[in-house]
């Protein structure tokens, strides 16, 4: 069979298209016109992806799985060099009541805020390093997608950030957009819940809701905070694709999020609201179970940290909350989150056509 202009030839004579357009390649498409379209939906188009780039892909996630491990071990640890002498002190008292044959207290209140002060700056940059990496890697993902769509070579990890780097600071613009335009509905839906919850605030009363709240009570305080609630994921919902905009036809993080809200419209907001509510159920029933199997690790640790620190229950307890989450984030980016990612960008393809059958 030989090649020529885009064109194979079999020892027949007949021409047949090259890969990219073929039906049933990942990301193939009946005609250029209409652009790539997965073949047999998203699930099978994912499978089609991952069976000849699987190496790459699963290669470039434990990769990024690896460095934040590091960085994110690195910010912990500098977080309890901070506050070790807190621990201490709250070591000490606790010590000093059980020799007076008192219970000890859990935290004393001064310790307990200056613990938490002391963390806060690296909270936010564990914060910012965690969005950092999940733009990486949907940005990563988006890319094999349009590659493969293209007819590109098999995926290495190597190749898979070279080509991913230029789109990376897009992306994760795109992922702090995203969370501005978010995170005023949740802290709203917030302020709503403890409203009902504390029985007011800024000087208005209203009764608690309880567990003796009347039905009618309850049904009004928990419908306004599931609205708000609901309003926040729809919002989240219709952003969510903009990553994979910002690699195929958007030039600014802003035009993304555009693009992502067009592509979400109209009768197609419900095939891409069903498809992200299952992978976000994929991905939270994936944590749970990752983070709950980390139990042993997390004791494992914590017997490690009281040895380091002679007995120190609080620091060594304090290490022992942050480790399942840390075991399960690190196992989801590394295991679970590039199926999920790859079929995220397949929805992009699979909606942009009859959206916009141009590619504008």
């Amino acid at each position: 069979m030989t090649r020529e202009k885009g064109r194979a030839t079999a020892p027949d004579g007949t021409d047949h298209p090259e890969a990219p357009g073929r039906p049933g390649s990942p990301g193939g498409a009946a005609g250029t016109q209409e652009g790539p379209r997965p073949p047999r939906g998203i699930t099978a188009a994912t499978l089609d992806l991952f069976r000849g780039n699987w190496r790459g892909l699963y290669g470039f996630s434990f990769g990024v799985a690896l460095f934040s491990a590091l960085v994110g071990a690195a910010l912990v640890a500098a977080a309890f060099a901070l506050s070790w002498h807190n621990f201490a002190v709250t070591w000490k008292q606790a010590r000093d009541e059980i020799a007076y044959e008192d219970p000890p207290f859990g935290y004393f209140s001064e310790q307990y805020t200056s613990i938490v002060l002391r963390s806060l700056p690296f909270m936010g940059l564990l914060l910012v390093f965690a969005v950092l990496v999940l733009a990486v890697l949907l940005v990563a993902n988006a890319v094999a997608v349009r590659d493969a769509a293209a007819g590109g070579p098999a995926l290495r990890p190597g190749g898979l950030w070279r080509r991913s780097r230029t789109y990376i600071w897009r992306g994760f613009r795109v992922q702090l957009l995203t969370l501005v335009c978010v995170a005023p509905l949740a802290l709203l839906a917030y302020l709503v819940a403890a409203f009902f919850r504390s029985g007011g605030m800024m000087g208005i009363e209203i009764p608690r809701l309880d567990y003796w709240s009347s039905t009618p009570y309850r049904l009004l305080g928990n419908s306004l905070t599931s609205l708000v609630i609901a309003a926040g994921v729809l919002v989240w919902l219709r952003l969510n694709l903009a990553t994979a905009a910002a690699v195929n036809d958007a030039p600014t993080a802003r035009a993304a999020l555009a693009r992502s809200w067009k592509l979400t419209r109209g009768t197609r907001r419900w095939r891409a609201l069903s498809v992200c509510l299952l992978l976000a159920a994929v991905v939270t029933a994936a944590f749970t179970l990752l983070s709950d199997a980390a139990g042993p690790v997390a004791h494992t640790v914590g017997l490690a940290v009281l040895w380091l620190t002679h007995d120190n229950p609080y620091a060594a307890g304090a290490v022992m909350e942050v480790v399942p989450t840390a075991v399960g984030l690190l196992f989801l980016a590394a295991l679970v989150v590039p199926p999920v990612a790859t079929a995220h960008a397949l929805l992009r393809t699979e909606l942009r056509p009859a959206a916009d059958p141009a590619g504008h």
